[in-house]
This record gives C-alpha cells, sequence and structure tokens, in this order.
C-alpha cells in the first residue's frame, strides 16, 4: 500500500476531501508539520484491523475522543458550526 503524505496545512484545507480518499483507499496518509511526520490518517477499517490483535476494542466513542483530542472539549464547535462549515466545504471542493 503506497503511504500518501500530506502537509497538516492541506489536511485543514481539503479535511473532506482526505475524508473521502481515506473512505475509498483506507489510507494511510501522513500528516507532516514543518516536514516532519506528526500524524497518521486511516479509515476506521484499517485502524480496528490494526487493534485485532489487541485485547480492548476501542469503542466508537473512545475512538472520536482519541481522534479529536483537543477538539473534543471545544464548546464554542457543535453542529450549527459543523453545518456551516460542512457547506462552506463541500460547495469550494464539489468539483473534486
Amino acid at each position: 500500500m503506497a503511504v500518501r503524505t500530506l502537509s497538516a496545512t492541506d489536511v485543514k484545507n481539503r479535511f473532506g476531501r482526505v475524508l473521502r480518499e481515506i473512505s475509498k483507499s483506507g489510507g494511510p496518509i501522513v500528516v507532516e508539520r514543518g516536514g516532519k511526520p506528526v500524524a497518521v490518517i486511516l479509515s476506521v477499517d484499517e485502524y480496528r484491523r490494526s487493534q485485532s490483535g489487541s485485547r480492548l476494542e476501542a469503542s466508537e466513542e473512545q475512538m472520536a475522543a482519541s481522534s479529536f483530542g483537543m477538539w473534543l472539549s471545544r464548546s464554542d464547535i457543535g453542529d450549527d458550526w459543523l453545518a456551516t462549515g460542512r457547506d462552506r466545504w463541500e460547495s469550494q471542493w464539489a468539483d473534486g
């Protein structure tokens, strides 16, 4: 499986497109900041496969908590904020 690398800025600016790519390919996508790898994005299926040898299977809530880390407790990010952002992102990336 080929590993794609993107900057954190590219991932932020094209998050919807990145998610579509991950859902199709399974990933992984390495995220770099300042030219250094800081994270890996992969599909839930690939994540679960990687954890299958583990005795503890993560619940979807646990996966969301670990995935969204610093954003999880932000009270200013709610459904309205997400809907507005989603509409804006989808209109910008409708061609892709």
